[in-house]
Parts: C-alpha cells; structure tokens; sequence
C-alpha cells in the first residue's frame, strides 16, 4: 500500500510541474482515481487488461530482443519511406506507466520497469535505440516506422517518470529526445534532401516534446515539437509544423488518427504559449465531425473508413480504428478542460462504452484494429504490439484521469459516472465525497458527503436526458436545467451525510441514419448503443445475413434484461422483426445486445414508416 500512494503521489506532483507556468490554464483540471477510489464497468476493464493482457505478454520475446539483437538490416533501396514494420514498445511503456499508477499493483509496476531497464541496455552510445541494425548516416531511423517508435518511447519514458518519480527515465527521455533532434532530416542538420521528413510518420513527435518540455523546461524541445515540420504527405497529413498546419480535412491525405493526434498537441502547445491559431484545425475537425446532418462522427463514438476522414457513415469494413477511438478521446478531452465545457463528456461516454469498450474482447486479452458495426469482427493477429494496440492500451489507462475535475470556479466537476470514494483537494478547500451508481444500465447516481464543506457540486447532464431531476436529502426532487457547459452546479453548505441523487431516467431511442445509412435507425438507450450479435441470434443470422434490412416491430422493444455475456451485469433487450420491408410473412425473435457484444454483426435496420411509440430522433451528438 506504501509503494502504491509513493507511486500516486509522484504522479500527482509531477502532473502539477507540467502546469506549473502555463499561459493559458485549464477551466477543468483532472483529478485522477485509483483502483483503490474507482469501481465500476470502467474499472472492470481496465483489470480484466492488466491481468489477461499486460501481464500475459511476453515482453522479452515480443518486444525487448528484438531491440536488443538487431537481427535484420533495414530495407533501405533508394526509398526512405518503405512502410515496413512497426513494434510499439513505447506505447507499452506508456501503458504501463499509467496502470501502475492507477492498479498500485507491484507487478505491474514490476514490469513496467523491466520494460525501461532492458530497452536502456539496447541503446547505443550516440543514443539511438531501434529494431533495425544501425547504418550510415542514420538511415535506419527514415524507415518507417523507426522514427515513430523513438517518439513514443520518448512519451512513454516521461510518463514513467511523472507517474513514479523515476529520475533516470527522465534521463533516458532527454537522451531520446537529443538523438531525435540531432538526427533528424532538416536542412539544418544537412539531412533533408536525401532523405525527406514528409515520408516519414511522426504522429506523436510533438506530443513526446512537449510532455518532455512540461517537466524540463528546456525550450530546445517546445521550440523543436512547435516550429519542425513533419508528417507523411504521401498517406496520412499535410507536411506542416504545429504552428503552420492547416489543410482541407476531407481531402486525402486525411489520416483520422494522426490528424487529431495533431490537433491534440495543438492544444498542448496552445496551453503553453496561448496562440489562437493553434486551435483552427480543432475547430475545423470538430465542426466537420458533428455537424448538423453530415457530421463524420459514427454512431458508435469512433470515425474513420480505411484509416481516414469520411462522411458516408459506412459501417462495414475498416471501419472505426482504434487508434482513432484513442486519439478522439484524448483530443476533445483536452478541448473540456481548456473550454471548461463538460458536454464533450456526452461523445466521451459514448466512445467509451461502444468503440472503445468493443475493441478488446470481453476477457480483455485481445485488441481489434478496426471494430465494423456492420459485418463480421475480428482481432488483431499481432498479439499487443503494432500501432493500434498500443494506442487503446493507452487510452483505457488514462480514463480514469476522465472521470472527476477540479473546476476553475472552485466545483467538483463529474464528467463520467462510475462508483468512486475520494478525498477531492479543490483549491484551498476540500470535499470528501462517495458515488453509487450502476451507470450506465441506469442514470440513477448516488453522491454521500463524508465531512462537513462548502465545495459545490458541478454534473453532466446529458444531451439524451429529456427529464433530469436531482434530490437533496429527503426535499422533493426538482427538474434540472442543463447550461451551456453541459451541467448544473449545486452549491450549499454540505453536511456529513448529505445525500444528492441524480435521476437520469433512460428510454429508448431510434437515431435516425444519414448518408449509407439514411432510412434506417439504430437502437440506443443513455450512451448504449444496442447490436443484433450472432451469439444471441444464431438462426436469425444464417437464414436472414443481411440483417440491415430487417423492419423491427417498436412496439415489439421490451425492457432491459440481465446479460452477462458482454460484460458483468451488462443488458440486452427481446424484439420483434419482419424480414422483409413490406412486413409480409411471419416476425422472427430478435435479441439486442450492447454493442461491444464480440459477434456484433449490424446495428442499423429498418422501423416502420409510421409512427413509432418509442422516439425517433436525429443524433444528439450530430447538432453543431
């Protein structure tokens, strides 16, 4: 328990070096849980990662040997961008670093710091550290994707640092962080024309610097994640620094993953120097994704078709890769805290609990590199290592550090809900408070005030809550009104034991289709969405394949039911449906599962053309 909270704290207080001069602040600062404070569908799977995947690996043979031997020569023929291999050891890393901190388990932490250990003891003396042997002039480190290793094995040696205290990994971040400046193909370091930057992926070069500045101060690195122009032109982004980035969004290349990767460390550098312009392509991105009636955005919470920006809403294919899954939480959760508006919680949740959670099985074992709604899924074959796999171990680690904000008004901000005990520092003052939940199979949320403050509560309300009411103690529940933040802020004189009950009543809801999808619906309920899976619906599946034309009975739709086959206490719900469009025939038995049901095979289909008892609605989150 000691080693946990010594973890904890240094996390906490190197989370505060990184803002410790910033120009711009954030409204809402995180305030992370632990394994400890979080339960929950959240905390579930986080464990069921950590015990039957990050500790099942086997890092040597997967990982470390292959940097330590260096056993092939790069393919380099004349071509500095050959797309041919990529490991993701620094993303583990990265991983790593945040589950120990959040589980507190040694074991974790344990190989977490055998990760460190045993790629320091690969790294030759001038600081280069990769799988391909070294050869002149660097050109290893052209082949992509050497360079994209080296910049999240930069991200991932600080994190370890901020989140242990670890002072030599923060050594080993400034020796990767010196090799990639000193190596790297620009004019000024007589490199650029042999072997071009705008070839090379670097979807997380300035995030790596900028983290790295966060906790140095040396502005070598800002000036290098700022001003340096990188990006692979041929297949994913525009060639641009930070600063000069600003290219048409639907225009190939247009990458979803390395595009808000970058809109990402847009905001990061916004945050330190306070240029406007550092948030025109968030704006853009944003406005493109939700937009009235066009927005690229799934229903799912994901977007991307073959890696890249689409709007025809087609659910088939490569469709929803994780990495984006990732990148979009990370990025609009950045937007919140610099905007201080808790309404990004509302595509947050619902990423959550569809794209993210349906893209690791539910043993937690394995990781999916794209997640359809539309057709049959499946895992990715590399067994936690490539791209895609790194990026969503990262993403599961940090949603704890989602969940609860200390608000620049001096509030408690709640953005996701999930059962927690804490004591919440905020300011000069602090609340110590308990939430209940079984969000989300309800929106029925508990808080219990444990010591005597005046810290006012702030919560989410969210866009798809028609009817929210909250409860003080025993005094009648009153209808609340959800701001321009996405919220409503209580504030009184809490006493220990004051009780505050969130309703959030939940019903179903048809969300209308656009694009492909026009003139089909797809099932939610609260931030749920609901699959026809081929686990629960054997015979329907073999006999009826194109399930996107089936004509669901709405009056047919039941009540929730207990299903544990997604995930403990998870739901499903009984339907009725034809199969054909004029309703002709006999109906069949339908079964709706949540959608990170593993035999997901359709979430759209056909309702009747009249009326509907249950609401037929354009999607909430679509409404920019």
């Amino acid at each position: 328990m000691r080693a946990h909270l010594t973890c904890l704290a240094a996390c906490v207080l190197c989370s505060a070096a990184v803002e410790a001069r910033p120009v711009v602040r954030d409204r809402l600062k995180a305030i992370p849980l632990t394994h400890a404070e979080m339960g929950g569908p959240i905390d579930g799977r986080i464990l069921s990662l950590v015990t039957n995947h990050f500790l099942a690996l086997d890092v040597d043979a997967r990982w470390l040997e292959k940097f330590a031997n260096r056993s092939e020569t790069p393919p380099y023929a004349g071509t500095s961008y050959a797309n041919v291999r990529y490991e993701g050891l620094g993303k583990l890393i990265d991983a790593g670093a945040l589950l120990s901190a959040y589980t507190g388990d040694p074991a974790v932490a344990e190989r977490t710091r055998h990760l460190v250990d045993g790629l320091r003891a690969t790294r030759d003396a001038d600081g280069y550290v990769g799988f391909w042997k070294p050869v002149a002039d660097n050109r290893q480190d052209y082949i992509n994707w050497t360079l994209h290793e080296q910049e999240y094995i930069l991200l991932g040696l600080v994190r370890r640092h901020l989140c242990s205290g670890d002072g030599r990994a923060l050594e080993d971040a400034r020796i990767m962080a010196d090799y990639i400046m000193r190596t790297f193909p620009t004019v000024e370091n007589g490199i650029d024309a042999t072997y071009p930057a705008r070839y090379i992926c670097t979807a997380g070069l300035p995030e790596g610097f900028l983290t790295l500045y966060g906790v140095t101060r040396e502005r070598k690195y800002l000036d290098f994640a700022a001003n340096v122009k990188h990006g692979n032109c041929n297949t994913e982004i525009q060639f641009a620094s930070l600063r000069t980035w600003n290219q048409d969004i639907q225009t190939k290349p247009c990458h979803v993953y390395v595009m808000t990767a970058r809109c990402n460390a847009q905001t990061e550098l916004y945050r330190f120097t306070g240029e406007d312009a550092l948030l025109d392509m968030s704006r853009k991105m944003r406005r493109e994704l939700f937009a009235k009636g066009r927005g690229g955005m799934l229903v799912t919470g994901s977007c991307s078709e073959g890696e890249h920006f689409t709007y025809n809403q087609n659910g088939a294919g490569q469709i929803g890769e994780s990495c984006v899954t990732a990148y979009m939480l990370r990025w609009l959760e950045s937007l919140m805290r610099l905007e201080g508006d808790l309404g990004y919680g509302d595509v947050l949740e619902r990423t959550v609990y569809n794209a993210l959670f349906a893209a690791l099985s539910p043993d937690g074992r394995q990781i999916r590199y794209f997640t359809p709604f539309s057709g049959e899924r499946t895992y990715d074959t590399h067994d936690g290592g490539f791209c895609c796999c790194g990026n969503y171990r990262r993403a599961l680690a940090e949603l704890p550090r989602k969940v609860c904000y200390a608000g620049s008004c001096g509030a408690l901000a709640v953005n996701l809900y999930a059962p927690f005990g804490k004591e919440f520092r905020i300011g000069d003052r602090s609340l110590a408070l308990t939430c209940k939940t079984d969000y989300p199979n309800s929106g029925r949320v508990e808080f219990k005030v444990c010591a005597d403050s005046e810290v006012p509560l702030m919560l989410r309300v969210p866009r798809w809550c028609d009817r929210p009411t909250v409860q003080v103690n025993s005094e009648a529940s009153v209808p609340v009104e959800r701001s321009s933040k996405g919220a409503f802020v209580l504030a009184r004189n809490w006493k220990v034991g004051d009780t505050v009950t969130l309703d959030l009543p939940m019903s179903w809801r048809f969300v209308r289709g656009r694009e492909t999808q026009a003139g089909r619906v797809a099932l939610l309920r609260g931030p749920m969405v609901f699959c026809i899976g081929a686990d629960r619906n054997p015979a329907l599946v073999t006999a009826h394949p194109n399930l996107h034309d089936l004509v669901v009975d709405p009056a047919s739709v039941g009540d929730p039911e207990p299903d544990s086959s997604v995930r403990p206490g998870g739901l499903a719900v009984r339907a009725k449906a034809w199969t054909s469009e004029d309703r002709s025939g006999d109906r069949v038995d339908v079964v709706f599962t949540e959608f990170a049901d593993p035999s997901g095979r359709e979430v759209y289909f056909r309702i009747p053309a009249d009326e509907s008892q249950i609401p037929v609605v354009d999607d909430e989150l679509i409404s920019l």
